[in-house]
């Protein structure tokens, strides 16, 4: 049986932690339904992954998938060891438009960040839009909402 979390990140990958995030952690906690929360603060730019629930990528200009190898070998580019990922343009096979890692479409929902706040959850789906505008608006910043499957 997998574990499921909802995560938060900024749709900002630079963004730093909130001052309030726990605040942030309590709401989500509370929506989630659980005492399973935690904040993690890498202090470096972070892939937060949808863990099992990943299902594919697509360009966000011509909404064409591609392949995951693409995706892996700019995944190494990016990566700068002990520096964490440097977010460098990549032109897209299908249309070439220059993009980072970051906007791309990731099924299900994944991304970039040096901090990420989750909750674990046994009973409910994705944060709707509401709650997801709230826990942004108690940020401070707009977030981006991610389900960990593992």
């Amino acid at each position: 049986m997998s574990e499921t979390y909802l995560v938060v990140i900024p749709t900002d990958p630079m963004a730093g932690l909130p001052d309030n995030a726990q605040a942030v952690l309590k709401r989500l906690a509370c929506m989630a339904g659980t005492d399973e929360a935690r904040i993690k603060d890498y202090g470096k730019l972070q892939f937060i992954d949808c863990g099992e629930a990943f299902e594919g990528i697509n360009c966000p200009k011509c909404a064409v998938t591609f392949e995951i190898a693409t995706w892996h070998a700019w995944m190494d580019q990016d990566w700068h060891g002990e520096e964490g990922f440097h977010l460098h343009s990549h032109a897209m096979p299908c249309c070439r438009t220059k993009l980072t890692l970051n906007d791309l479409v990731y099924k299900g929902p994944q991304g970039f960040s040096r901090w990420f706040i989750s909750a674990k959850t046994n009973n409910r789906g994705a944060l709707t839009n509401s709650e997801l505008e709230k826990l942004g608006a108690k940020a401070g910043i707009p977030l981006r909402a991610i389900i960990q499957q593992y």
